[in-house]
């Protein structure tokens, strides 16, 4: 007698997966802990500066000189936060049919964190953050009269850290920068402890260790960034 046979192939069954509220959730999870670690790497790079001149134009050089890490890193980023938010709308959309109509109390509302409750609305803030960073630092097309790096020693390697420190300098630069990386650490605060749900890291043993380690993870490498601007802006970092 021959075996039956299941009707799903291997790619239906994926694409099922992927398209359910299971699936959304793992796969928002998934990206998400990866930006956290590129934004690990990203933040180790930055914090050269405190290093001083040599260390982080050297770091910025060695990016430039190697186009296969530099842009490789870009392009694994930009798909990485284009599934995150595919996965977000998608999860968004899933919840809106299952429940069309908001909870008559509003009881279970507040009990939620306030960073749950925002997780849309600091997801779009900082992903407007992330363009306009994109467009200052990376393109150089806000405030071009800053972002030219001239050599200054003999190498001909442009002077990453004066444009750095130069730029957050202005007031208003720097504080775009703390806000916009204050959105990121709430949203971050959230989102690790949601990634790892979404993994099976719950329960009575985990839930309230993941969310605590989530809060700390997400305002620990905010603060950390915002170090930056607030070091210039205060004449710790000199130009």
């Amino acid at each position: 007698m021959q075996a039956p046979t299941s009707s799903v192939s291997a790619g239906g069954y994926v694409r099922r997966t992927l398209t359910s509220s299971a699936g959304a959730k793992l796969l928002m999870g998934v990206t998400g802990l990866l930006f956290y670690g590129w934004l690990l790497l990203h933040l180790a790079g930055n914090l050269a500066v405190f290093a001083g001149r040599a260390t982080e134009n050297a770091y910025a050089h060695f990016l430039k000189a190697t186009p296969e890490l530099l842009w490789g890193q870009r392009v694994g980023l930009f798909i990485v936060v284009v599934l995150h938010i595919y996965s977000g709308i998608r999860l968004a959309g899933i919840n809106r049919r299952a429940r069309p109509e908001p909870y008559a109390s509003p009881r279970r509302w507040r009990a939620a964190s306030f960073a749950s409750r925002s997780m849309a609305l600091t997801g779009v803030l900082a992903l407007a953050f992330i363009l306009f960073h994109l467009l200052h630092f990376t393109g150089g097309l806000i405030l071009p009269a800053h972002y030219a790096s001239v050599p200054t020693d003999p190498a001909q390697i442009p002077d990453v850290y004066g444009m750095v420190v130069n730029n957050f300098a202005i007031p208003w630069v720097a504080i775009v920068y703390i806000v916009g990386l204050s959105l990121v650490g709430l949203h971050l605060s959230h989102g690790v402890w949601s990634a790892t749900q979404s993994l099976g890291l719950n329960g009575k043993k985990w839930t309230p260790f993941m969310k605590t380690l989530g809060l700390i993870m997400g305002v620990g490498v905010a603060a950390l960034f915002i170090l930056i601007p607030l070091a210039a802006l205060t004449g710790v970092l000199k130009p």
